[in-house]
């Protein structure tokens, strides 16, 4: 049979086997004795264990009030019934909308609208006066001999054809043959020009076929285009890309651009400006540095290829008549004269007929009597637009509210509803050894429930809306009732029922009057600011004037503001429990209360550390009479054994 060795330390400080002189397991003993007086340290934890888990409690709750708070009650939220805006809502219709559309904004009127659209406003450009890229030219004569039994890839603005040379092909024209066989006739002509004394090979889009982008290479390593005539520095595609170099791009001009030398860096530059923005490349930098740059800039213009055109177009930021687009080339260099030289077309104001009336501005995009209108093209007739209130988007707006009260008030009522078991306080570390993880988890979370049931704070905040919704409105004609909206028996907990029909009916009919129910300010006190500090009499006032959205406002922040009241308190819940993210964190009584739980903790374990020690010195000191005790009886038994003997 096994058994644990326990040591303690003697009177002199040395460490010795507990009970070895008494047969007594004193360590084991000491233990027994602390967890006997450790009743009142498991007490402390368990009790500051219930404070942290209420504050929990407490803190969910007010992090769904304030969410409320923000989502409801905010004078920016989309979905505030203290926006005035947002019972201002209108949805419009256009008989056209590939012409006009429309949007509405809050100071719009119900109304019904004519469009004529007879000019866009267009912005000023300057585009190439010519295309930029060369055509596809060979250097060298062809030798269609050595080409036999090869084939080559023609791309057709984006599409792949193999086009395959057997002994019939012998010149340009059989060549041609061959093309439009893989290609189709009429997309693209095969022909010739002489270059240095030679007849080479061209390739083009074919007049009228609406072909724009050409391109040649190699379908293997066989080399078919050197044979063709094609050196690797020959262009084979009829456009330039983004990624060619300005040198590159140059050199396919009519005119070649003029690079300036940089007497600095020594390299070959362009330099320009737009609008008065300078801008410096150089012949290594490819066009697409060029457009980022320039379409990055504040230069107010946009610089665009036109692969379908082969051109480059700079577009004026701005629309209407009036713009003005400047490009200059600096230094001596030529890019815009080389790529930008093109006349400029200037641009043109939107004209439309309004209602009958002509209105002419510099944007397609026109506001007139609060609603915004979006020109898209020309009309042939006139355009109708109806302007109508959304009355569906009001109702959602008091329908969503409804909807998160409800949520609202039945979460904190099912916490005040929780009975407390007192069968399940939290556990002590010695329980906590005994029990599986699954088994502390489920203990835990019966030891939480109902740490805030009849919470007197959460009580008579829900009392306070129940009343504030009931109350009248001084000055309104209307009650929650009067719209459709009424409460529930009285073991729903102020549960609120909407009947839809009644609610669309009164919206219909008078919205400006259900706005007024919720958001009617207080005339006396209209001011959101200084509620925290006002008067007793005072809020009484500003509670009779208001509409029922200020009023929760007003309610709530009494329990979840992190702004003061005139006394230097925050709202009554923050000032329970705190608030993560504010000051109200570490400054609030659950806070104050597990603090000095800390502290009874603290001085309770240093009282059983002392304990612990007084009880181990006792019993090193018992272990040290009983040791000595035995060492003299063995001392006489030596003594009267060697008496015996003699």
């Amino acid at each position: 049979m096994s058994s644990s060795i326990n040591t303690y330390t003697t009177s002199s400080g040395s460490t010795a086997v507990a009970g070895l002189s008494s047969g007594i397991d004193t360590a084991s003993l000491v233990d027994e004795l602390i967890d006997a007086e450790s009743t009142k340290l498991d007490s402390l934890n368990q009790q500051m264990q219930v404070a942290e888990w209420k504050q929990e409690a407490y803190r969910d709750i007010i992090d769904q009030v304030s969410t409320f708070v923000d989502t409801y009650f905010s004078s920016t939220s989309s979905s505030s019934l203290i926006k005035a805006a947002n019972y201002l809502q209108f949805e419009t219709t256009s008989s056209d909308t590939s012409a006009v559309t429309a949007t509405a904004g809050v100071n719009a009127k119900t109304d019904s609208h004519t469009i004529e659209v007879t000019q866009l406003a267009t912005a000023e450009t300057i585009s190439s006066s010519s295309t930029l890229s060369a055509d596809i030219e060979g250097s060298s004569a062809a030798d269609f001999t050595s080409a036999v039994g090869e084939s080559f890839v023609i791309t057709v603005d984006g599409t792949d054809y193999t086009v395959t040379i057997d002994s019939s092909v012998t010149d340009a024209d059989s060549l041609q043959d061959a093309v439009d066989t893989a290609v189709g006739s009429g997309k693209v002509t095969v022909g010739t020009t002489t270059v240095d004394a030679n007849s080479v090979l061209t390739f083009t889009a074919a007049t009228d076929s609406g072909v724009s982008s050409l391109s040649i290479a190699d379908s293997s390593s066989s080399g078919v285009l050197a044979n063709l005539g094609f050196a690797s520095t020959d262009a084979t595609s009829n456009r330039i890309t983004e990624d060619s170099t300005l040198s590159e791009i140059s050199a396919q001009l009519d005119t070649a651009m003029t690079f300036v030398e940089n007497s600095t860096s020594g390299n070959n530059e362009i330099a320009f400006s737009i609008n008065g923005t300078s801008f410096t490349f150089t012949e290594d930098e490819t066009l697409g540095d060029v457009i980022e740059a320039i379409n990055a800039s504040d230069c107010g213009a946009t610089l665009k290829y036109n692969e379908l055109t082969d051109k480059l177009v700079l577009t004026s930021d701005e629309t209407g008549a009036g713009t003005m687009l400047t490009a200059t080339d600096s230094d001596d260099s030529t890019f815009i004269s080389s790529l930008l030289g093109g006349t400029a077309v200037e641009g043109t104001d939107a004209v439309m007929v309004y209602d009958g009336t002509k209105v002419t501005r510099s944007s397609n995009s026109i506001k007139l009597d609060g609603v915004t209108y979006t020109l898209a093209a020309l009309t042939t007739e006139e355009v109708t637009v109806d302007v109508a209130q959304d009355t569906d988007a009001v109702y959602d707006l008091v329908s969503n509210f409804v909807d998160a009260y409800n949520t609202l008030i039945e979460t904190i009522n099912d916490k005040l509803d929780e009975d407390y078991d007192s069968d399940y306080p939290p556990l002590t570390t010695d329980q906590e050894d005994e029990m599986s993880d699954t088994e502390i988890e489920n203990w835990n979370e019966k030891a939480k429930t109902g740490l805030l049931e009849g919470d007197e704070l959460l009580s008579d905040l829900l009392r306070k809306l129940r009343v504030g919704l009931m109350d009248s409105v001084s000055g309104s004609s209307l009650s929650l009732s009067d719209i459709g909206i009424t409460s529930g028996t009285y073991d729903e907990n102020g549960k609120l029922y909407i009947d839809e029909d009644a609610l669309q009916a009164a919206i219909e009919e008078n919205t400006s009057a259900v706005q007024a129910l919720f958001s009617q300010k207080s005339t006396s006190y209209p001011t959101n600011s200084g509620v925290r500090t006002m008067t007793g009499d005072e809020r009484s006032t500003r509670y009779d004037e208001e509409g029922i959205a200020l009023r929760f406002y007003d309610i709530l922040s009494d329990y979840v503001s992190t702004s003061t009241d005139s006394a230097g308190n925050k709202g009554r819940l923050l000032e329970a429990a705190g608030m993560d993210s504010d000051g109200s964190d570490t400054d609030n009584a659950l806070t104050d209360k597990i603090t000095d739980y800390e502290e009874r903790i603290e001085k309770e374990e240093d009282r059983l550390d002392k304990l612990r020690e007084r009880w181990e010195a006792k019993f090193a000191a018992m272990e040290d009479a009983i040791s000595e005790m035995n060492s003299q009886s063995s001392y006489i038994d030596s003594i009267m054994g060697t008496s015996s003997d003699s």
